[in-house]
């Protein structure tokens, strides 16, 4: 039988080490629970980016937080945690109210950690938490226009490419007869929320300015959309002169995923530009002020 030292008895006292038990279970549950419903993997990537951002912001400032909660914040905070709980044990549809379970624990294990008075000493992270549970596919089958703009997009690419094709509305119709129709779930909403959500995060963890704060979710939105325009078109493209095989797997298939990264490496490299100025920015203040 192992005996524990008295250091260690004392560090499972403090309430420090059951709050980030508690947090590593959540965290540790919804990757799960992701993994199980068979999305898209690029959910568990955002979902576990999510998670890391929050843990780093949460560990930056762990000596500036006031752990103290009252009796009806504590109450209101297990019964969340134990909703969540019993959700995820007997989970038999992954509906909308599953993406916003990482959500719901978070407030709880707010209010059980601080109470409902300091809540806005987590407001990055709740921030964080609820702009990626919002679920997309909840947000694309209500939002469909953009198909048309993504469909003239790629219709103007083709025509840059020299390939013969007419339009008829989201329909592009090649010279062989073959053609696609730029759906919903097309026309780019899948690739434009995930870095939106990215866009908060950088926003969030790093200090901007106000026109910085415009131009980085209108980037996101750029990119995404000028990506999967051109994704529209390789795929029209292949579906008139290519096998049915070749087409699904840079439709549906494994290929698909190139898109998704070239998009969010695109994405991340114009953060890195805008990150990158910052420090000049910031010094050349102080040097100012020096003088």
């Amino acid at each position: 039988m192992r005996v524990f030292p008295q250091n260690e008895w004392r560090s499972l006292r403090q309430p420090q080490f059951w709050l980030i038990a508690i947090a590593g279970g959540i965290a540790t549950t919804h990757a799960s629970l992701i993994w199980r419903s068979d999305a898209d993997p690029n959910q568990l990537i955002l979902s576990l980016l999510c998670w890391f951002a929050v843990a780093t912001l949460l560990w930056e400032k762990r000596h500036k937080l006031i752990l103290r909660s009252d009796i009806f914040s504590s109450f209101i905070g297990f019964s969340l945690l134990g909703f969540v709980l019993l959700r995820s044990l007997w989970m038999t549809s992954f509906d909308n109210l599953f993406h916003f379970i990482p959500f719901i624990a978070a407030i709880g294990l707010v209010l059980l950690a601080s109470g409902a008075n300091r809540l806005h000493q987590y407001w990055q992270e709740i921030l964080i938490i609820f702009a990626f549970s919002i679920p997309v596919e909840l947000l694309i089958n209500r939002i469909g226009i953009l198909a048309l703009y993504t469909a003239n997009f790629a219709s103007l690419i083709l025509t840059y490419l020299g390939v013969e094709f007419y339009r008829e509305g989201v329909n592009i119709i090649l010279a062989n007869g073959k053609a696609v129709e730029v759906a919903a779930g097309c026309s780019g909403w899948e690739s434009i929320f995930p870095l939106l959500k990215l866009s908060v995060l950088f926003l969030v963890m790093f200090p901007t300015k106000t026109i910085q704060k415009i131009l980085i979710p209108l980037a996101a939105v750029a990119i995404a959309f000028a990506v999967n325009g051109v994704r529209v078109a390789i795929l029209a493209i292949l579906h008139a002169y290519t096998t049915e095989a070749t087409f699904k797997y840079w439709h549906v298939g494994t290929g698909s995923q190139v898109f998704f990264l070239t998009s969010t490496l695109l994405f991340g490299g114009f953060c890195y530009l805008i990150n990158k100025r910052l420090p000049s920015e910031h010094s050349d203040k102080r040097e100012l002020s020096e003088l």
